[in-house]
């Protein structure tokens, strides 16, 4: 909220110095037209362009270096593991919490991921249906404020390479867990597979699910995704259980999957 505020009035005073800066040229040419204005007409035309000059450039300036900081990931508040020791970085990512700013990019990317592992297996019909069920821009808004959800980000080059979505509050049955939550997705783009972006979105999201308390993580994964069943596995995941995954008009078999959570430690 305090970004978007900023980046308002900084929009604001841009406008405001661009207008003056109009005006100025407008009473410079009405002077120059016309010689009933006169040496004071110069001035203040000359003032106006000048003062809208020294609002718009500098304010320009510093509304690109606030996007900018944004776009690149400034708040590192999730790149420490739990314990307080520097997570094992395998990527160059930076990884930061999404805002409602972000719902158009993640929406594409979360479509474009899913549509990159399971479109050829499944029908077109199917996966036009998911997506649009699941992957709209409104939709990715809605998740990312939702105070049961978080939403991390992988940034390379301010572009958003991946993402993690976390989520609380449904557990199945075949977990048992005082305090359970669910890594709901963890999608990286195909030219990012293998680079080590989610390995450290993985990482990060158990430290964030640690810090809040929560004693088991679980996930569901598609039966005939064994890439992703691997990766689990390696992590520490052991299947637990099962359950209907419904993509467009076909009812699939998702893995359930899970794994304990140390305690948190406070560094």
């Amino acid at each position: 909220m305090q970004n978007s505020t900023q980046v308002k009035l900084l929009k604001s005073a841009m406008i405001l110095g661009i207008c003056l800066l109009i005006c100025g040229h407008i009473v410079l040419a009405a002077t120059f037209a016309s010689d009933s204005i006169g040496h004071q007409g110069f001035i203040l035309g000359a003032a106006l362009s000048a003062f809208g000059v020294v609002l718009s450039l500098p304010t320009k300036i510093y509304l690109t270096l606030v996007l900018m900081e944004h776009e690149e990931g400034s708040d590192k508040r999730f790149t420490r593991s739990a314990d307080g020791q520097a997570l094992g970085s395998k990527s160059r990512a930076h990884l930061r919490t999404a805002t409602e700013y972000d719902a158009k990019r993640l929406a594409e990317l979360a479509e474009r991921t899913f549509r990159d592992t399971f479109a050829a297996d499944n029908s077109a019909a199917d996966m036009d249906q998911h997506c649009a069920s699941q992957y709209s821009e409104a939709i990715q808004r809605d998740e990312i404020n939702d105070p049961n959800r978080l939403t991390l980000l992988a940034i390379i080059d301010a572009q958003i390479v991946g993402f993690a979505q976390l989520r609380w509050g449904q557990t199945p049955a075949c977990v048992t867990a005082k305090s359970a939550a669910e890594i709901q997705r963890l999608y990286v783009d195909k030219p990012w597979h293998g680079k080590g972006v989610a390995h450290d979105l993985m990482q990060t999201a158990l430290a964030k699910l640690r810090q809040r308390g929560h004693d088991v993580v679980w996930l569901g994964v598609w039966e005939h995704n064994p890439r992703a069943i691997a990766f689990y596995r390696k992590l520490g995941f052991t299947e637990v259980g099962e359950h209907l995954f419904q993509l467009g008009n076909d009812p699939q078999r998702d893995i359930l999957m899970a794994m304990i959570l140390q305690p948190y430690v406070t560094p």
